[in-house]
C-alpha cells in the first residue's frame, strides 16, 4: 500500500504541473487551470514525498516526520547532570542498599529503566544486554529518519529538473503563443529553484541535525550503561565519578572534579 500511495503522489504531482503548463493532458477533478497557485511548490514537495513513501514502509515516513519535530523540540541530555545522578545513586546504593534507589526521581528514561533493573536485582550481564539493545534500537530508528531525509534531499533537485523539462517542453509547444511562454518558462525555472530550496534548506540540514542528535543520545546511553554497571557492582562513588568523567568535555570534567572535592 505505501508503494501505491507514494507512486500515486509522484504521478499526481507530475500531472498537476503538466496540466498547469497546458500540455495535452486532462485531469477532470482539477479542471482547466492555467498556472495554479503554488504549483511549483506542490509539484516538488508532493512529488518528492511521494518518492519517499514509495521507497520505505509507511512507518518510516511517520518516523521521519517525528524526526523533523525533534529538530525543533529536541533537548540534548546534560552529561554532567547524568554523571551527578549516577554518583548520587551509587551513594544511596552503598549507604541504604539498592531498594532505596527507587525513591529517587529520575527524568531520563534510559537511566530510570537501568535503575529499576538494579533495584530488582537483575544480573549485570542482562542489564548490559538490555541497555545495549535499547541504545541500538533507538540509534536504528534515528538512522532511518536521517537516511529518509537524505533520500528526500537527493530526490528534490531531481524533481525540480523534471519540472524544468516539463516547462521547457510546454514552452516549445506554444512558441506561437507569446502570452503563454512566460508562464512555461517561469515553471521551468521555479521548479528547479524549489527543488534546491527543499533539498539544501530543509531536508539535508534536518538530516545532519538529526544525525548529530542521535550521536549525542548515543554518548549519553553509553555513559548510563557504564555508570549503572558500576553501581550494580557496588563500586565506590568517587571511582565511578572518575571513570565517567572521561566521557565529559574538559569544562564539565573540571566542574565535576570541583563538586567532588567540595563533597
Amino acid at each position: 500500500m505505501p508503494a501505491i500511495i507514494g507512486l500515486f503522489g509522484a504521478v499526481f504531482a507530475i500531472w498537476y504541473v503538466m496540466d498547469g503548463t497546458k500540455l495535452p493532458i486532462e485531469i477532470a477533478f482539477l479542471g482547466a487551470t492555467s498556472n495554479p497557485p503554488f504549483m511549483e511548490i506542490v509539484f516538488v514537495l508532493v512529488g518528492t514525498l511521494g518518492c519517499g513513501v514509495c521507497r520505505a514502509p509507511f512507518s518510516d515516513t511517520i518516523n521521519m516526520f517525528k524526526g523533523i519535530g525533534r529538530v525543533f523540540l529536541y533537548s540534548p541530555p546534560n552529561l554532567l547532570q547524568l554523571v551527578n545522578e549516577i554518583v548520587e545513586l551509587a551513594n544511596i546504593n552503598r549507604r541504604d542498599g539498592p531498594i532505596a534507589m527507587q525513591n529517587v526521581e529520575i527524568k531520563n528514561e534510559l537511566l530510570q529503566n537501568a535503575t529499576n533493573m538494579v533495584v530488582d536485582g537483575v544480573d549485570a550481564t542482562v542489564i548490559e544486554s538490555t541497555i545495549t539493545t535499547d541504545i541500538a534500537l533507538a540509534r536504528e530508528r534515528e538512522k532511518n529518519a536521517v537516511d529518509y531525509l537524505k533520500f528526500l534531499a537527493e530526490v528534490a533537485p531531481s524533481m525540480g529538473m523534471v519540472g524544468t523539462m516539463i516547462g521547457l517542453v510546454a514552452m516549445l509547444k506554444t512558441m506561437d503563443d507569446l502570452g503563454s511562454i512566460g508562464d512555461s518558462f517561469a515553471i521551468a525555472l521555479l521548479t528547479t529553484m524549489w527543488g534546491a530550496i527543499f533539498a539544501y534548506v530543509f531536508f539535508k540540514p534536518f538530516a545532519e541535525k538529526l544525525d548529530l542528535f542521535s550521536k549525542t543520545d548515543l554518548q549519553a546511553g553509553m555513559l548510563i550503561k557504564e555508570g549503572m554497571l558500576l553501581v550494580k557492582a557496588n563500586t565506590n562513588p568517587r571511582v565511578i565519578a572518575d571513570r565517567l568523567s572521561t566521557r565529559l568535555a574538559p569544562k564539565a570534567r573540571a566542574e565535576l572534579a570541583a563538586s567532588q572535592e567540595s563533597a
